[in-house]
This record gives structure tokens, sequence and C-alpha cells, in this order.
């Protein structure tokens, strides 16, 4: 299993010393990493970094006004980077407007990034999940949205809504290219991989049509980086 990692995981790390926590990610084994953020890095200095550090771009969580709004300039750099998709993080979605408006915003930038090998999506919380017209917002905005936007799923705000991330992922099949690895517990805390309640290796049994795992983490009871490696170890090995 190619793990890759959110790096809002370690942003208390990136935001003490970017380089250094980010070449601690591949000392831990990850190859792949997901952006929030870019350290200020240049995309010719990322994309020299990531070489160096033997790492490669999952893509980034982006913004959606800078995606309504400067994304051919977000495309450029994830071009350099050799990145394959541009995802938005969140979006209120409190009407159906507000998911046909962001559906808008992602055909758009889909559009413009056609024939650059980076696709655009959109990562879900829980609230997305609220029923809007009879369907779940996430829903509508699979609907709305063209072939070519995809979704990342994250399992941890699926469950945190009551939804069964595995029927989801069976349910909208190819439109769930990313899944965010993050594990709940009965409690509704987000926990290291081992202690908690949804089963990762059915989740990667079936996600048939994920292109890319990727381990997030937010909250800790122990100290981050053995949180992390713990949950290495425990993706590594399903």
């Amino acid at each position: 299993m190619d793990i890759a990692i959110q790096l809002y995981s370690v942003h208390t790390e990136t935001e003490k010393d970017y380089k250094t926590a980010v070449a601690k990610v591949a000392e831990v084994g990850f190859q792949g990493v997901e952006f929030a953020g870019y350290g200020g890095l240049s995309a010719d200095e990322m994309a020299a970094f990531l070489k160096e550090n033997n790492l490669y771009s999952v893509g980034a969580h982006v913004g959606a006004e800078r995606i309504r709004d400067s994304f051919l300039e977000e495309l450029e750099y994830h071009k350099t980077i050799g990145s394959k998709y541009i995802i938005c993080p969140y979006a209120p979605l409190k009407s159906v407007e507000e998911v046909k408006e962001l559906a808008e915003v992602l055909n758009n930038a889909a559009k413009q990034a056609a024939g650059s090998g980076i696709k655009v999506g959109y990562h879900n919380h829980a609230h997305e999940f609220e029923v809007l017209d009879g369907k779940y917002a996430l829903d509508l905005l699979a609907e709305y949205t063209n072939d070519d936007v995809i979704l990342e799923l994250d399992v941890f705000w699926a469950a945190y809504a009551g939804v069964d991330p595995l029927t989801y992922i069976k349910r909208l099949g190819k439109k769930i290219e990313l899944i965010h690895m993050k594990q709940i517990n009965e409690a509704k805390e987000n926990v290291d991989m081992s202690e908690g309640c949804i089963d990762m290796k059915a989740i990667k049994d079936t996600a048939e049509y994920a292109t890319h795992f990727v381990l997030e983490h937010e909250e800790y009871d122990k100290p981050i980086w053995d949180s992390i490696k713990n949950d290495y170890d425990f993706l590594s090995q399903i």
C-alpha cells in the first residue's frame, strides 16, 4: 500500500521548521504528500526538495476562493511539482444553491486543468451529510459536478456524521478517487489507526477506484511523531 500523508497532520511541526518536518515525514516512510500550504517555497524549490527527499506530490488542499479566482496560477505550481490533484478542502454547502455554486467553480477549474494530468475535487467534513432537497449535500455535489471532478472521501467525517464509509464508497464508485484515512473511536475522537472503530483494511479493499490513500491525523494523545509512526506502521501492514 503506497501511503501518503496530508501535511496538515504535522502542521504544528511545519510551522516551526517546514523543511525539517516534511523531511521527517519521509524518514518515517511516507512516499507521497498532500499539501496544505507550501512553506514559502517556489514551485522549482519545492520540486527539488521533494526529489531530494524521495517524495512525490499527490496534490494539495486549496481554498474555494483561490480555485475560483487564481486557479491557473495554482495549476502551474502543481504542474511543476508533479501533482495529480487540486482539492477544495471545505465549503459551507448550507443550501442547494451553494452546492450548485461550488459545483460550477469545480467544473470550471476542471476545464482549465484539462490535458494537464491534474484533476480537481472536493474533500468532505461531516456537514456535507446534512440532507438538502432529500439528498446529502455531498451527493448533490457529486451529481452537479462533471465526471472529471472527483471526491476525496474523509472516512472519519463520514463516520462522525453517522454514515457508513464502506457503504458510501460502494455507492459512489468511480467518483471517489482519493481516501483520507483518518481513524475515529466510539467517543468520536480522532485516534491512532489501531485504536479506533473503522476497519481500514476493508476501506482499502472496498475503494477499488481510489488512486491514493492519504493519512490524516489531527488530534493527538501522545507525542505527534509517535502517532504518525504508529499510523504509518499500521497502514503499511494492511
